[in-house]
C-alpha cells in the first residue's frame, strides 16, 4: 500500500508534491501509528481475556480438587464410622435379639398373661430369683454379648454425633451393667428402686436411622444416581393435596399428634411383634415415633416435603420425600403401615400403590390400611379424598394375588376440627408365601 502511495505521489505535479508531500506523509505516519496502537491494544485485551479464562479455569479446577479431597475425606470418615461402630453394633444387637427371642419364653408368656405387662429380667433377678437350665445358659450369652456392646460403645462413642443417640447408648450401657450386677448377686434391691432402669427400646430404630443417613450422605458424595436413589429427594408431581400439607404442616401435626390409636397399635403389634416397618404416607410422623419407641426399625416416606420435615423433628426418625409411585422396596419389611394415606389417591392409583406396598412386604408380612368410608370422591379444603364402602374396599386389593385380607372393620373418630364424626374402614392383610410343590422339593 505504501508503494502504491509512493508511485501516486511520483506521478503528480512536482510543485504540488513538494508543497503537500510532507503533510501527506505525516498524516500517513499518524494513521499507521494509530493502526499499530489499536492492534497492540487488541492483542493486549485478547491476552488479558485469555489469562482471565485460564485463571477462572484454574480456580474451578482448584475448587474441584479441594472438594474432591474434602469429599474423599468425608467418605473415608463415613466408611470408618460404619465399619468400626455401626456395622459391628448392629451385628451384636441382632445376636442379642435372637438370644432374647428364645430366652425364658414360658416365663414371659405367663407373666404377660397374669399381669398384662412386659416381663423384666432385671426385676426378676432383683427379687432374688434365678434362671435355670437353658434359660441360664441363654442369659449368660446375653450378658457376654452385652459386655461386647459396652466395649464397642466405649471405644467408639466419638463416632456418634447426635446427642439423642448418645443418650440412648448411655441408657443401654447402664442397663447392661446393672443386669450384670444383678446376675452376679451384687445388687440387693429393692426391685422397685430400679423400675426406671429399662432397656431403651428405640435403640435399634435409632441406630438404623443413623446408618441410613450416613449411607445417604455417602451416595451424595460418590455422585451416585441421584435421580433414582431412594433417599436423595423427590421429583413427585405437586398437586393441590400435597400443597395443602406443605402449607399447613404445623397445624395438621398439632391436630393429629394425639389421636388415640391404641387398639389398632396393639393388634398390629400382635401380628408384627418386631422387625422393620414401612410407614407409608407417614404424615407428621406420629406413628413413626410410636413404632421406633416400641423397638421397631422404621423407614417412613411422604409426598409432602412439609410432612417429611415434621416427621424428622423426631431425632430418631428416618423419612424420605417420596410419593407412592416412586417407592421401590423389595421384600424388606415385616409390616407396612398405611394409615389414612391411600385415601388421597384416585382408585386406580391407589391400586397401583397397593401393589408397590405388597412388593415391599416380606412373605407373611402384614399390611394395615385405613381409608374413609363413603361413596365416590370429593375435594375438601384443597385435599382430594377417595371414599370406600364394604364392596369397593375389597376391589382395592383383589387385583394382587399376593395379598389376602385377614380382617376388615369400621371405626369412628372425631374430625380435626372437632365438628364431625369420621367413619373409617380398616383392613389387615397378609402377604402370602410362595407355595412349593412336593415334587419341587424332591427335585
Amino acid at each position: 500500500m505504501i508503494q502504491e502511495i509512493s508511485n501516486w505521489i511520483s506521478s503528480q505535479d512536482p510543485d504540488a508534491v513538494k508543497a503537500w508531500g510532507p503533510i501527506a506523509i505525516g498524516v500517513l505516519t499518524v494513521l499507521a501509528s494509530l493502526a499499530i496502537g489499536a492492534l497492540t491494544v487488541s492483542v493486549a485485551l485478547l491476552t488479558i481475556r485469555n489469562q482471565r479464562l485460564q485463571n477462572k479455569s484454574q480456580n474451578e479446577a482448584n475448587i474441584r480438587q479441594f472438594n474432591l479431597a474434602k469429599s474423599k475425606e468425608e467418605r473415608d470418615e463415613i466408611i470408618k464410622k460404619l465399619n468400626s461402630f455401626y456395622g459391628p453394633f448392629k451385628e451384636l444387637r441382632t445376636q442379642s435379639k435372637i438370644f432374647y427371642s428364645k430366652f425364658a419364653t414360658e416365663l414371659q408368656a405367663k407373666y404377660r398373661k397374669d399381669t398384662g405387662a412386659r416381663f423384666r429380667t432385671l426385676r426378676y433377678l432383683l427379687e432374688g430369683k434365678r434362671f435355670t437350665g437353658q434359660d441360664d445358659e441363654l442369659l449368660t450369652e446375653i450378658l457376654k454379648n452385652g459386655r461386647r456392646q459396652l466395649k464397642l460403645i466405649e471405644a467408639h462413642s466419638g463416632v456418634v454425633d447426635k446427642p439423642e443417640l448418645q443418650e440412648l447408648l448411655g441408657k443401654l450401657c447402664a442397663h447392661i451393667r446393672l443386669l450384670q450386677l444383678a446376675y452376679d448377686g451384687k445388687l440387693s434391691g429393692p426391685a422397685s428402686s430400679f423400675e426406671d432402669i429399662v432397656f431403651p427400646l428405640p435403640i435399634d430404630g435409632a441406630i438404623e436411622s443413623a446408618v441410613l443417613r450416613l449411607q445417604d450422605r455417602m451416595a451424595q458424595l460418590s455422585e451416585l444416581d441421584e435421580t433414582s436413589s431412594l433417599r436423595t429427594g423427590s421429583d413427585a408431581k405437586t398437586d393441590r393435596t400435597i400443597e395443602f400439607y406443605d402449607e399447613n404442616a404445623d397445624a395438621y401435626a398439632n391436630t393429629t399428634a394425639f389421636l388415640d390409636l391404641t387398639p389398632i397399635y396393639a393388634e398390629f403389634r400382635e401380628l408384627v411383634p418386631s422387625g422393620r416397618i414401612l410407614d407409608a404416607g407417614c404424615g407428621a410422623g406420629r406413628d413413626t415415633r410410636f413404632f421406633i419407641e416400641n423397638g421397631y426399625i422404621v423407614i417412613a416416606f411422604d409426598a409432602s416435603i412439609g410432612m417429611v420435615r415434621k416427621c424428622l423433628e423426631y431425632p430418631h426418625a428416618y423419612c424420605i420425600h417420596r410419593s407412592f409411585s416412586e417407592i421401590a422396596f423389595n421384600e424388606e419389611f415385616d409390616g407396612v403401615w398405611a394409615c389414612a394415606s391411600l385415601l388421597h389417591l384416585p382408585f386406580e392409583d391407589a391400586k397401583a400403590a397397593v401393589a408397590k406396598l405388597s412388593t415391599a412386604l416380606k412373605p407373611k408380612g402384614v399390611m394395615f390400611v385405613s381409608v374413609k368410608s363413603g361413596k365416590g370422591n370429593s375435594w375438601l379444603k384443597d385435599r382430594y379424598f377417595q371414599y370406600y364402602d364394604d364392596e369397593t374396599i375389597h376391589g382395592l386389593f383383589a387385583h394382587d394375588p399376593r395379598l389376602e385380607i385377614s380382617k376388615t372393620w369400621h371405626s369412628n373418630s372425631t374430625g380435626p376440627d372437632g365438628d364431625q364424626e369420621i367413619d373409617w374402614i380398616n383392613v389387615f392383610l397378609r402377604r402370602r408365601t410362595h407355595r412349593i410343590s412336593k415334587a419341587s422339593k424332591t427335585n
